[in-house]
Parts: structure tokens; sequence; C-alpha cells
């Protein structure tokens, strides 16, 4: 988990907030002029996911079957213009090379799109950019950057942007002194910046903001600093196990922590008790506990209900560990689904998607703002993230899940546009 939270740390701080209002990059066609080859009348259309499963390292067998569990509810509502859908799965297993032979896969099998890939090695998006394969939902952690780039990366967590949120978090959470603690890195800068300009932005300039070395393993002194300075709510720049440290290092009274939802582990919530009801996340997409809300949460644990029935022990309740996973699979499906039926005759390609996910502006998916596929993002070096919406939640130690913080959303990008200007 640190390693893949480093990388997503490295990618975020492509994000600049000290120039977002004058970097604009058009998507152009999609890359290459080569013609991808058109599904078969009557045939299965393919699409693939990629991600790694039953390895040392991490593992997100909750992507794969809320993935599976979206296909089986697209082919019961007749499939992408009449075809069934088949959902092919390659585990990366946290390896390069094997990272690119499950994209040279997908070129082989002719998918019309990938799916919630998500590998921290990098090189796939070159292999589908050249093939003009769309990605829909990968994220966003790969060591070459190119999901957050790639023409063909249409990215719909954004995460990467969580320390302009987390002021707003923390202050709803109860806190009325804010700091951010990050590392002594150039990469950590921007990251950095995201949080003082969400801190202005929700009233409430940073009060402290203290580095530390990325080798840091005791905390205390910066935990006493934060204690001293009367800070009561702190945003969390640092990957998993320094977050460990800087919460135990504050102890009872460290006050509220925000970070991104999915770094701190479930198991390290569950084990520290009521301690960890301190702990506020930002969340890209609403929970499933909140389906009597939202009309199409409610599908997707319906959904993800019958996929469990059939067998899939990875889409038991038990398993929908973080929206941000389970969620974000689930909509991407819903993204191949409404473009790929929207586009213009039947000749049914990869290509073709690309072009119409480019041409896609106003696509309601019922628990985010209409996106819009055809403006590429402001942010410098993110241009590929089209939902910048986020939500907060805290862990609830009593129940052991997620819990909303509220109902509000919260627009990062207005926030670093307005704000950070």
């Amino acid at each position: 988990m640190g390693r893949r939270h480093m990388l997503r740390l490295a990618a975020a701080a492509l994000g600049s907030a000290l120039a977002l209002a004058a970097c604009s990059e058009s998507a152009g066609d999609g890359g290459g002029t080569g013609a991808s080859t058109p599904v078969a009348a009557g045939a299965t259309v393919k699409l693939m996911t990629i991600l790694p499963t039953g390895t040392a390292g991490s593992n997100y067998p909750d992507i794969l079957a809320a993935g599976y569990a979206a296909v089986r509810g697209l082919n019961a509502r007749g499939g992408i213009k009449g075809h069934k859908v088949e959902l092919v799965y390659c585990n990366e297993k946290n390896d390069a090379t094997t990272a690119k032979s499950c994209a040279q896969q997908a070129v082989d099998d002719h998918v019309l799109a990938v799916v919630n890939e998500v590998s921290a090695t990098g090189g796939i998006m070159p292999i589908l950019e050249a093939a003009k394969i769309p990605s829909i939902g990968s994220s966003g952690i790969s060591i070459d950057q190119s999901e957050l780039t790639s023409p063909v990366s249409f990215m719909l967590s954004p995460l990467t942007d969580y320390p302009a949120v987390c002021p707003a978090l923390l202050k709803k959470a109860g806190a009325t002194k804010l700091g951010a603690v990050g590392y002594s890195l150039p990469q950590a800068d921007r990251l950095m910046k995201m949080a003082e300009i969400g801190a202005k932005d929700a009233g409430s300039p940073l009060a402290l903001e203290p580095r530390v070395p990325i080798d840091t393993s005791d905390f205390t002194p910066t935990a006493t600093q934060l204690s001293r300075a009367g800070v009561n709510g702190t945003v969390l720049v640092v990957v998993d196990q320094g977050a460990y440290a800087v919460i135990k290092g504050g102890g009872a009274g460290g006050g509220t922590y925000c970070h991104a939802l999915g770094v701190l582990s479930r198991d390290w919530l569950i084990g520290e008790g009521a301690g960890a009801d301190s702990i506020v996340f930002a969340s890209a997409f609403p929970e499933l506990s909140q389906a009597g809300q939202f009309p199409e949460i409610a599908r997707a644990v319906k959904e993800l209900d019958a996929e469990a029935a059939a067998g899939d022990a990875d889409a038991a309740k038990d398993k929908r560990i973080s929206s941000t996973n389970t969620v974000g699979s689930w909509l991407s499906v819903q993204v191949v689904e409404k473009v790929a039926n929207a586009i213009p005759g039947d000749e049914l390609t990869s290509a073709a998607l690309l072009d119409q996910l480019n041409r896609t502006s106003g696509l309601d998916l019922g628990v985010l703002p209409p996106l819009d596929f055809s403006k590429p993002s402001p942010i410098p070096g993110a241009q590929r993230l089209f939902n910048t919406t986020m939500r907060g939640v805290r862990w609830d130690s009593a129940t052991r899940t997620y819990v909303p913080l509220g109902t509000e959303a919260y627009d990062a990008l207005k926030i670093l546009t307005q704000t950070g200007a």
C-alpha cells in the first residue's frame, strides 16, 4: 500500500495549483491511424480489466468483482447494441513486463475498451494508445504517469487532488485550527500547495506545515509541533505508514486527521478501535450505504448482490470495502454502456468508441456532476481527469464502516482555480 500511494502522490504533484489557468490541452483524436476490428454481427463484445490479484503486494479483487457485477447487469439489459458483453481479466501481478503483456493481449483480443486498469508499473497506456483502445476508470498511479495524460485515458476518480478538499472536511468534522504534514521532497510541494489553497478556501489558513524526510519513522516531534501550535485538524500528505505514525504520535488529543479514502488500511482502522474515529477521508464517489439517496447506487448494490449470489465471493457485502474501488469500477462499465450505445451506425470498434468518448459531454451517471469528455482538465499533467468532485466520509469504529460526512460535494478544481488563481 505504501508504494502504491507514493506513486499516487507523485502523480498528484503534477496537478500544479500554481498554474491551473495557464494550461488546457486538446485530447485530439486518440492518436494513430490504425483501424480497429469491428465486432461481427452476433459476436460478443469484449472488455478487459487489468489489475493485480493474489500477489504479495497490493491487490484489488473488489474492483474486479464490481466489474463482473456491472457486466452481468449490462447483459441483463441487452448488452451493447444487441451484443452480449464479456469481461476479460488479465492479472498484471504487480509486474512491469506482465502489465505490458496484458495491454498487448487487449490489442490482440480486439477489446472494445479497457476498464478499471490498476497498475503502478507503467507501460500500458502507450500500447493502448497505438491501437486506439480507450481506458476508462484507470487508477492514475502508474509510474510513467500516462494515465493522467494519454488521450485514450478517461479517469473518473479525482483523489489525486484530495489535499484541496481535506481542509473543508476537517472543518466539517469540527476542527478549528488546521495544519498539514508533508515530506521534504519537491514532489510534495504542489500537494502541500493544494492543502494551503484548500485551507484558504475553507476560511482557515494553515497554521503550521511541518515537513519531514521520506524515511522518517518517528513522527512524535512533528505531532508535538502541531499540538503546541493548537492545530486540531491535520491534512496528511504522507504515505500510509507515515500517516499511521502521525496519528499515533498525536495520541488522544491529536484532533482530526484527513487523507484520501483507500490509503489507510481497513485492518489498521479496525485495530485502532475508537481511536480511528478521529479520521475523515476524501472520497471519490457516494458510499454504497447511500443507496437510498442515489438510485444508481441502489442498482449497483443490486448487481453486486446478484454477482455474489452467482458464486463470486469477492462481490460479497463484507468485501465491499471502499466506494473508491467498488463504485468506481461499476461506474466505468456504465460509461462504456452509455457511450458505446450512442455510436452512430452499426460498426462497433474501439476507435469508434474513442471518437464517441471525445465527443461526449453532459454524460449523467446519476452520482456525479455530468461529465464532459470533450474538454480535458486544465490541471497541468492531469488533463485526463474528468471528475473533480469529492465527498467526505468518516470512519465509524462501531460499525466498522465508512459513514458519509454530510451530504455536501466538494469540487477540487473549483477550489484550486478560484482560490488559487
